[in-house]
């Protein structure tokens, strides 16, 4: 019942401020903006009458690798909605990520015999399950668009699974966030952590030449090297199963130590007064 109760208030409280829109705002607009920009580029620079400016694009494409503008439209797509839009998330839900801890929201349902489990499972499964739909979505919606307005390079099979790995990554982030800002109770600290954190870690792992085999080996291949020429996904299935599977089992434990530490403090809802 209590749980029941926790999916009700956190849904409403979701839905009926501006959290759901702003997760929908940060998602959905990316898979529009982004083909819209590349193709507002392409179009100027085919009406530049300087020939040099009008090979900018192709340049573009020999530099990375990436074989058609479709792809380079659905990558950047996936880029942004595993960067900018998870900052953005992150921003959003801070309150329901461990700030809502410091302005006494918890006195009520605290006093009503909420226990730790059933104050975070809710969390758990609303915010990372909307992220995940809205991600894939918002993915797969970029991809549709930049097919149709490029050369259609981005194959059905390609849209869904970089879309699946997309949502996968945006939702492990978004629970070590969660984690993270509920033991802490300072989500703003742990927004700028997670944002800068992240990228530093991929740089170090790429360093020591650590790419395949965890979640991160998702990022890298939804921003580019799935769409490059050469790339077999037969060959990179196994370190995408492992990459899918290491997140599914790190956002276990992150709940675990989530709930660890709700169990080992209690929340402190009162003032701090004089004892006299």
């Amino acid at each position: 019942m209590q749980i029941r109760a926790g999916l009700k208030k956190e849904w409403l409280q979701f839905t009926r401020t501006f959290r759901l829109g702003g997760v929908l705002l940060a998602t959905l607009s990316f898979a529009l903006a982004e083909p819209l920009l590349l193709w507002g580029m392409q179009a100027l620079l085919s009406l530049s009458a300087n020939h040099g400016a009008g090979l900018e694009l192709a340049t573009l494409l020999e530099m990375t690798d990436i074989e058609g503008m479709s792809s380079v439209a659905f990558s950047s797509v996936m880029t942004e909605l595993s960067a900018t839009s998870m900052l953005v998330i992150m921003l959003v839900l801070m309150s329901p990520c461990g700030g809502e801890q410091k302005r006494r929201a918890t006195i009520i349902p605290s006093c009503t015999g909420l226990g730790a489990f059933e104050y975070l499972v809710p969390k758990f499964v609303v915010y990372p399950a909307t992220v995940f739909a809205s991600g894939f979505a918002a993915a797969c919606l970029g991809g549709l668009f930049s097919n149709l307005l490029f050369d259609g390079s981005v194959s059905a099979g390609t849209l869904v699974l970089g879309s699946l790995m997309c949502a996968v990554y945006m939702t492990f982030v978004l629970i070590i966030y969660m984690s993270v800002g509920l033991c802490t109770s300072r989500p703003g600290i742990v927004t700028a952590a997670v944002y800068v954190g992240i990228p530093l870690v991929q740089m170090i792992l790429s360093g020591l030449d650590l790419t395949e085999y965890h979640p991160l080996t998702l990022c890298s291949l939804i921003t580019g090297r799935m769409f490059r020429s050469g790339f077999v996904l037969a060959d990179n299935a196994a370190s995408i199963i492992v990459g899918i599977a290491l997140s599914v089992v790190i956002a276990a434990m992150m709940f675990v130590l989530a709930l660890t530490v709700q169990k080992a403090r209690k929340i402190n809802n009162q003032e701090d007064k004089p004892e006299f």
